[in-house]
């Protein structure tokens, strides 16, 4: 099945995780393994029955020699009642001693592959078994303490990659050996007829797919041990110096002493994701400019959105972050979680190619991930509580809770000003921040209620939700919180950020241009791979055929047949075996015959079919004479293309959009309405293989759904953050 662009359906009912992980892991290997000790164990009785069989003809060898010497014409008579001359009996038996050789070469070089199966199941299981149990163990003993967490994903990152070698090298060469085993086992059967040639041909492709298979997990083993160092955090943002702010450089000085934490290192400022410390690298936008140690991001928006309380909270829960030493924490365990996420995927791609011992091994990797999961948002949830108690030391338990909700409120203006920027509307001026401002002044903010279970965002860590976070400082959100998490902006009051900054404007211009900058950029690509997508089909009209050659060919073929044995009949009756019996011919004849006419009329009808066109492919729709209405390409979501018993393409069509009706009944070509399906049928498409097909279907719908975006002119604000939080 050749599958693109298929639209997500409800998620159907499946075999429960944990009973599939078994059989990969557990239940698979030992099945390999036992069959490993079965053929050890027919592999020595074969080749003490070959043994014994030599024996007994040696011997008999030894008797009837001496007899074929003296009198050649003296019967012989061996087991079954078959009875040879003494000449012919010793010829006999030195052909069955030649192959009951052969059959000993063949039993000792088959008997060690039992030995790889029963090997390759046991590391299998091995592998499986300590990876699951190493994994539970480490994940309950995560929870102890974040050291003891980092500690045993340090141990899980050294171990893991042996574990996914045992299960996939051992599922690999279990494979081997048990196809090898199984193929060199004809030769016991007796005389090879051509269906046992077929079945040790068919034996041998099996075991060159399982050794490639075998061989391809070694090679996605290497992703595995690459565990590179992570790529660094990029923002579109500028370093601020203290001669460029020295007031917000002292205020944050400030706060890290009475907080007893350590003061950044850098403070750079942008547009976009919210308030947060690290200590990982930081890749600045256009600049390419690579910050190292520890850094503290502040979004420009909120800098003139939030009163001194409130980014002082947030600003201290950051800082208690350093002081917690909780950005180290972040700077160990993250980039190991970050490097064997990325390189289970990379093994995951490697999956989607059929490598059936990686995809053991990924059931492993992913399953051992996950016992940490738990861990990890235990950690993270006590660690923002212990942060935001900290950060409310130093602005009241008051200021903090406001600003926990006045970010999320404030989100939505800051994403409407910023996206609508980003699609090119001018009409916000060269200073986004200012736009924001007078937008929330305005509009004003949304109802907090239906914010209070948002989460706030984080480049590296999650947090609880903000009704959570607020409880925790021992409040509720009462009228008064509320009213003041939602105040308007006092024009007659200056910002935080303009009594912060040397120069509150130049900066903000400076981030608006570089944003603008950026988006226009991105808009302009954007706009070229719609051109390209949209000019991917020039011709006015395409006309598919269905490809009906090879079944008229096989109905010529049939009615050749018929028409030449019918007449070998009667020229060649005495060869044919029929001799005179003139009334056997004419019956023969007739049925033939009558074969002949069903075939001729199937002959007619697969090149009538195959002359009418199956489908007409025109830049806007599809047409089809199955249909009583064409589909319009930019009505469709999504496509499949089948090629197994037969051909089909199905169309997925939108919610909205209208379903042709069916001009005729068929088993095949079918409108389903609730699942907004269409599917044709076909014997194939001529001149065409199904990824041929299923691409220039993909061609029409991409520049269709092309020309649809350039008409609406309505670009996505692709690297604008969704969302931006404390």
């Amino acid at each position: 099945m050749t599958n693109a662009q298929a639209p997500t359906e409800a998620a159907k009912r499946q075999i429960p995780p944990g009973v599939v992980l078994a059989f990969w892991l557990i239940l698979l290997p030992l099945a390999l393994a036992g069959l490993g000790i079965w053929q050890l164990d027919r592999s020595v009785e074969a080749g003490r029955l070959v043994q014994t069989n030599g024996q007994d003809m040696v011997r008999a060898l030894d008797e009837i020699r001496p007899v074929a010497a003296e009198a050649p014409g003296t019967m012989i008579r061996f087991e079954g009642g078959r009875s040879y001359p003494a000449s012919m009996a010793v010829a006999e038996l030195e052909d069955a001693v030649g192959e009951n050789d052969l059959l000993q070469t063949v039993a000792e070089i088959r008997h060690p592959f039992a030995y790889v199966t029963i090997a390759g199941g046991a590391l299998a299981f091995l592998g499986g078994a300590v990876g699951l149990l190493g994994s539970s163990l480490a994940g309950l003993s995560a929870r102890r303490s974040r050291d003891q967490l980092v500690r045993s994903f340090t141990w899980l990152r050294i171990t893991l990659p042996f574990f996914l070698a045992a299960v996939m090298l051992g599922l690999g060469f279990a494979g081997v050996g048990a196809t090898v085993f199984e193929t060199m086992t004809l030769p016991f059967w007796g005389d090879i007829s051509g269906n046992a040639v077929k079945l040790a041909l068919a034996g041998i492709i099996l075991a060159g797919v399982a050794l490639y298979c075998a061989v391809t997990a070694v090679r996605g083993l290497r992703r595995v041990f690459a565990l590179v160092e992570p790529e660094p955090i990029i923002e579109r943002a500028r370093v601020v110096t203290e001669h460029e702010a020295p007031a917000l450089w002292t205020f944050v000085r400030n706060l890290a002493a009475r907080m007893e934490a350590g003061a950044p290192d850098t403070i750079v400022v942008g547009l976009t994701s919210g308030f947060y410390v690290t200590e990982s690298r930081l890749l600045l936008l256009p600049e390419e400019r690579l910050i190292q140690g520890r850094t503290l991001y502040l979004p420009a928006p909120f800098l003139e959105l939030l009163d001194t309380a409130e980014i002082a909270a947030i600003v201290g829960h950051e800082l208690a972050h350093f002081a917690g030493d909780d950005t180290r924490y972040s700077q160990r365990f993250v980039p190991i979680y970050s490097s064997l996420q990325r390189s289970l995927d990379a093994l995951y791609r490697a999956d989607i190619n059929g490598d059936f011992g990686i995809a053991a091994g990924l059931r492993l990797g992913y399953h051992a991930l996950s016992r940490f999961d738990t861990a990890v948002a235990h950690w993270s949830r006590l660690r923002e509580f212990e942060a935001d108690r900290r950060g409310s030391t130093v602005s009241g338990p008051a200021g903090a809770a406001s600003a926990l909700v006045r970010v999320h409120v404030a989100d939505p203006g800051v994403h409407f000003v910023l996206t609508d920027a980003f699609r090119g509307n001018e009409g916000h001026g060269p200073d986004l921040v200012a736009a924001i401002a007078t937008v929330a002044a305005e509009r004003g903010f949304d109802d907090p209620a239906a914010h209070l279970e948002d989460r706030q965002a984080h480049p590296t860590d999650s947090h609880p939700p903000t009704i959570q976070r607020v409880q925790a400082l021992g409040l509720g959100t009462d009228d008064k919180l509320l009213a003041h998490a939602t105040r308007l902006p006092d024009a007659s009051v200056a910002s935080f950020g303009r009594r912060a900054f040397s120069d509150w404007d130049q900066l903000s211009r400076d981030l608006s241009a570089d944003f603008l900058l950026n988006a226009s950029a991105v808009r302009t690509e954007y706009r070229e791979e719609l051109k390209t997508a949209a000019a991917g089909v020039a011709a006015p009209e395409l006309v598919v055929h269905e490809n009906t050659g090879p079944m008229a060919g096989a109905m010529m073929f049939i009615i050749v047949l018929f028409g030449l044995f019918i007449a070998c009949t009667y020229l060649f009756p005495y060869q044919m075996g029929f001799g005179g019996n003139e009334s056997f011919k004419a019956i023969l004849a007739a049925v033939l015959g009558a074969g002949m006419l069903l075939c001729l009329a199937a002959f007619v009808f697969y090149r009538r079919r195959g002359a009418r066109p199956l489908m007409v492919f025109t830049p806007e729709t599809l047409r089809s004479p199955w249909l009583s209405e064409p589909v319009r390409w930019d009505a469709v979501v999504g496509y499949q293309v089948y090629a197994t018993t037969r051909f089909a393409l199905q169309l997925y069509l939108g919610e909205n959009e209208p379903l042709p009706n069916r001009t005729r009944f068929s088993f095949y070509n079918k409108v389903k309405p609730k699942r907004r399906l269409i599917e044709l049928d076909a014997i194939g498409i001529r001149g065409m293989k199904a990824d041929a097909f299923s691409e220039l279907v993909g061609r029409y719908l991409s520049a269709a759904h092309a020309r649809r975006a350039l008409a609406d002119e309505d670009l996505e604000a692709g690297p604008v953050a969704s969302s931006l939080g404390a």
